[in-house]
C-alpha cells in the first residue's frame, strides 16, 4: 500500500512538472486547486480513472490514465479558464473556432506556465501544419496532446523504476547487513558441508562419549561442535561469525561485502528467479 502511495505521489509530481508548475504548490491544497495541474487532477475525467486504494482513500495513478482521457481533461480545463477580454463570447462550436479559442487562451491566460504555453503552442502549430481541415484539426489536437502525455509518462515510468530499484537495493542492503546474509559465504558453506552433513548426522550417536549417555559433558561438547558445524550460515551468532571471519583480512572483508551486495541485488530484483536458482543450486550440491 505504501509503495502504491509513493508511486501515486511520484506520478502526481511528474504531471505537475509536465505542466511546468512547481511541485511545492501541491503541498498547499488551497493553492494547488487553482493551478492547471490541480484542476486537471480534480477533473471528472481524471477522477473517473482513479484506482481505489481503500474505502476512505482514492488516488490518481496517472501512469494508467489513457492519453485520450488526459487530452480531453486538459482541453476541458483550458476551456473553463477565464475568457480573454478581446475574444468575447463564443457563439459557435466549429472546430476551427475551437482551435482559435484555445490559441487565444494560451496566449492570454496568466494561469498557464511559460513551459505549458510553449508546449501547447508547439502542438497547435504542428496540428495546423498536418491538416487544414478544421474538424480533423481537433482530432489531431487531442491525439498530439495524448502523445505528448504518453511520452512524458513513459519517461517518468522509467525514471520511477530506476529510483524504486535503487531505494529497494539500499533498504535491502541495510537489512542484509543487519541479518548478515552473505550469499558467497552461504554458497561456500553449502558446498563444503552438504556432502558430509548426512554422514555426520547419521553417525551422530556413534560419536565417542555419546553412545551410552547423551548428557555426558564430553557428548554435549562434541554435539555442540557438530551443531556449530551445521548451523545455517546466516546471522551474527558467535558460531557463524567465527567461521565467516576465521581469518579476518582485506580479502575476507571484500568478499563479505561482495556477498552482501549480491544478496541485496537479489532481494531488490524482487523476482522468484533468484530463489529458484538458489534452490536448484542447493539441490545439485545435495546430490
Amino acid at each position: 500500500m505504501r509503495a502504491l502511495q509513493w508511486k501515486t505521489q511520484y506520478f502526481k509530481r511528474a504531471i505537475i512538472t509536465l505542466l511546468g508548475e512547481s511541485s511545492e504548490q501541491s503541498d498547499d491544497p488551497d493553492q494547488f486547486k487553482d493551478t492547471i495541474a490541480g484542476r486537471l487532477l480534480n477533473s471528472p475525467s481524471i477522477i473517473s480513472a482513479t484506482h481505489s486504494l481503500s474505502r476512505r482513500n482514492r488516488s490518481v495513478i496517472l501512469s494508467e490514465v489513457s492519453p485520450q482521457v488526459f487530452a480531453e481533461a486538459l482541453l476541458d480545463v483550458l476551456q473553463s479558464l477565464p475568457q480573454p477580454n478581446d475574444l468575447g463570447t463564443r457563439n459557435d462550436n466549429t472546430a476551427g473556432d475551437a482551435i482559435a479559442h484555445f490559441m487565444a487562451i494560451i496566449n492570454a491566460s496568466p494561469d498557464l506556465s511559460p513551459r505549458l504555453r510553449a508546449n501547447l503552442q508547439r502542438i497547435i502549430d504542428r496540428v495546423q501544419s498536418i491538416d487544414t481541415n478544421a474538424e480533423r484539426q481537433m482530432v489531431w489536437l487531442k491525439y498530439e496532446i495524448g502523445f505528448w502525455f504518453r511520452h512524458a509518462m513513459a519517461n517518468a515510468s522509467n525514471a520511477y523504476k530506476h529510483r524504486y530499484k535503487l531505494v529497494s537495493f539500499l533498504v535491502s542492503l541495510v537489512l542484509v547487513i543487519a541479518v548478515n546474509i552473505d550469499s558467497l559465504y552461504i554458497i561456500r558453506r553449502i558446498s563444503e558441508n552438504t556432502a558430509t552433513r548426512a554422514v555426520i548426522l547419521q553417525n551422530v550417536t556413534q560419536v565417542q562419549g555419546c553412545r551410552d549417555n547423551l548428557n555426558s559433558p564430553k557428548c554435549v561438547e562434541r554435539l555442540s561442535l557438530l551443531m556449530e558445524s551445521t548451523t545455517i550460515p546466516i546471522g551474527w551468532q558467535p558460531s557463524n561469525r567465527r567461521r565467516q571471519f576465521a581469518q579476518f583480512n582485506g580479502i575476507i572483508l571484500l568478499r563479505t561485502i561482495g556477498g552482501w551486495l549480491l544478496t541485496s541485488l537479489a532481494v531488490a530484483m524482487g523476482s522468484r528467479f533468484w530463489l529458484q536458482l538458489f534452490n536448484r543450486f542447493v539441490t545439485l550440491l545435495g546430490k
